[in-house]
């Protein structure tokens, strides 16, 4: 039986309602219906997650991101941005690994889809600049890929979480912002007055300590992390009556929830609703019937923010 979750609560009016999660309807296929920002072939408030793709040449991993760009490319109409949250490498950010993500991902962008790259704690800032220089060109810091996703409805800050020390070897490492980013963040979120925006990394926010800075923003209505390989929904603590509701995105390849998170908004929520491919601890032949159970039990998921 699939299970049913509900998240939420009463909250004060003119801040956030509740949080929902269900068995999903046909979103995707009636995106052009929904969201009224479809403009040809692409629907301008349609948004695509990925996270934690660790791209291993090899491996097996590559070959759920190729399934996913394929279902991405058969969406009517094409969402205008996929974003991608972080651990985008296998374990210690190769050059041969981003140059296989590059290979994988090309199509995303060569259908006109926007395309947005954040750093993970497997990734290495270095090899993937070299990879992918448009990245860091868009980047709204020099040293950081931190950027804006701007959408009609919403926009989408994405953060960069990774503590990058100098052993090349180190990957095992909790998300954190410096004083230069933190300050960024503060400052962008201050321009925010009516439009809603939502927060995103790859760590989960405990470890980026930044709760009480996204709580007293009124237009910040969530924060969307990887890294744990769980669709998972939460709420950070209350201040002032409010809670800041949190979302954990699936992997898209490597063990745990397997999938991808399909983001649509409309005029007064944004609506997240997960594809579930599969649910595995490597090596994925090796699943049984407990991960049947647990893959039933995630499809159809989905989580509404609401403002």
């Amino acid at each position: 039986m699939k299970r049913r979750e509900f998240l939420g609560g009463i909250i004060a009016a003119g801040c956030l309602g509740a949080i929902e999660t269900a068995e999903a309807s046909p979103l995707v296929k009636a995106a052009s219906k929904i969201g009224g920002g479809t403009k040809g072939k692409f629907n301008e408030d349609l948004v695509v997650f990925i996270s934690d793709l660790h791209t291993n040449p090899g491996g097996y991993q590559p070959d759920l991101l190729r399934r996913t760009v394929k279902d991405i490319l058969a969406m009517k109409p094409l969402p205008r941005n996929v974003i991608a949250l972080g651990d985008l490498a296998y374990l210690t950010g190769r050059e041969e690994e981003y140059a296989l993500l590059k290979e994988i991902i090309a199509p995303v962008e060569e259908a006109g889809i926007t395309l947005t790259l954040a750093m993970g704690n497997h990734d290495r800032r270095d090899n993937f600049r070299a990879a992918f220089p448009e990245q860091a060109a868009k980047s709204r810091m020099k040293d950081r890929y931190v950027y804006v996703v701007e959408t009609p409805k919403a926009d989408i800050i994405v953060l960069d979480s990774l503590q990058q020390g100098d052993d090349d070897k180190t990957w095992i490492t909790p998300g954190a912002l410096n004083e230069e980013e933190t300050a960024w963040l503060k400052e962008t979120l201050e321009t925010y007055k009516d439009k809603p925006v939502f927060v995103s990394s790859h760590h989960p926010i405990h470890e980026l300590g930044i709760q009480k800075l996204l709580l007293e923003c009124p237009c910040c209505r969530g924060y969307i992390h990887g890294h744990d390989h769980i669709w998972k929904t939460d709420i950070t603590t209350y201040q002032d009556n409010r809670g800041l509701p949190l979302l954990t995105l699936p992997s898209n390849g490597c063990w745990g929830d397997i999938g991808y998170v399909v983001a649509q908004s409309a005029d007064h929520a944004l609506r997240l609703d997960y594809h579930a491919l599969d649910h595995y601890f490597p090596p994925p032949d090796a699943r049984n019937a407990m991960d049947d159970d647990l893959l039933a039990e995630k499809r159809g998921a989905f989580m509404t923010f609401r403002w």
